[in-house]
């Protein structure tokens, strides 16, 4: 019986990484992503991409460690199209490391608002990183690596 349950779960699990992404911008600049497309008339921009063009390792393909990090600590990069190089490098930096996390684009004055009521009524700095509770105004590679190595993410990309 074990056996068996451990071939259908090995099995789900090779399927899972041959799964494709969406990437799309809605109508109010925001970047979804997605294992089914927008609706027609929906997004622009649409990216159809495999988990290996992502830059990271599918979720159930990470180390426990990793895993157990993300879900003890997730991570949310906040930044927006305007911000130009210094997001680029951010996300890169993050991509890097194989972390997996959440982009949130801020792009309306509600999303700034919420925003600013996660930093305690300061002024953001992008791009802002979130590793659990903690948070993080701008891109400083030190600060964010020391943020992600308390957590317990790997320093450096994780072998598959």
């Amino acid at each position: 019986m074990r056996t068996w349950l451990m071939v259908v779960l090995l099995t789900m699990a090779v399927c899972a990484s041959a799964q494709t992404t969406y990437r799309w911008i809605d109508k109010e600049g925001k970047v979804h992503y997605g294992d089914q497309p927008p609706a027609t008339g929906e997004g622009k921009s649409v990216q159809q991409k495999k988990a290996s063009q992502l830059g990271v390792v599918a979720p159930q393909e990470l180390p426990y460690s990793v895993r157990q990090a993300a879900a003890d600590f997730p991570v949310t990069l906040y930044s927006q199209p305007q911000c130009g190089d210094v997001c680029g490098h951010a996300r890169q930096h993050l991509v890097g490391r194989s972390i997996p996390f959440t982009d949130k684009s801020v792009t309306t004055d509600a999303d700034a608002a919420s925003l600013k009521a996660l930093l305690g009524g300061a002024e953001a700095v992008l791009p802002v990183l979130q590793v659990g509770s903690r948070v993080v105004k701008g891109f400083q590679g030190s600060v964010w690596d020391n943020l992600l190595d308390a957590a317990g993410y790997p320093k450096a990309k994780p072998k598959p």
